[in-house]
């Protein structure tokens, strides 16, 4: 399945239909980015449905750009839980155990919280670990800008940076 065109409100008739549609979107939007030699690609994923739908489309979807690809990728997490990653509410360990296993995307292309600290130590460190990672130039914070969001309500977020309506 073709992945829909950006700026259009596309409705999928299933969240296998839409997982689809998504990976391909993703896949699409990395080969863009990925271009130049030295290029990246930074992705930043909610936790949810999301994770499942990626767990179960995004490996096909990506395998034809191969591992040389998926190691420039840089992935980081919008809705993070101050949990260990073993545990049910983390995103990032959803992710490791569903998707991550199955791509070959380094782990130090991975950027997580410290889950050891307290919550104000871990938003600080964790937005530390973002601006070190991402490239000068790019958006100060990507996963805030273009994030991928699952349909179900986050259960809360580390840090919110900004409201989600202007007032």
């Amino acid at each position: 399945m073709a992945a829909p065109a950006p700026g259009l409100i596309s409705v999928f008739s299933s969240p296998q239909e839409l997982g689809a549609a998504l990976a391909q979107l993703v896949a699409q939007r990395a080969a863009c980015c990925l271009a130049g030699a030295r290029a990246r690609f930074a992705l930043g994923l909610s936790g949810g449905s999301l994770v499942s739908m990626l767990a179960r489309e995004l490996p096909a979807a990506v395998a034809p750009a191969g591992p040389a690809s998926l190691a420039r990728w840089t992935l980081g997490f919008c809705d993070e839980r101050l949990v260990p990653f073993d545990h049910a509410e983390s995103t990032y360990g959803l992710y490791r155990t569903h998707l991550l296993s199955r791509l070959p995307i380094p782990e130090s292309q991975v950027i997580t919280i410290n889950p050891e600290l307290p919550v104000e130590e871990a938003a600080e460190d964790y937005a530390k670990k973002l601006r070190q990672e991402l490239p000068q130039g790019s958006l100060a914070d990507p996963f805030e800008e273009s994030p991928l969001r699952g349909h179900s309500p986050a259960l809360g977020s580390l840090k919110a940076t900004r409201p989600l309506l202007p007032r």
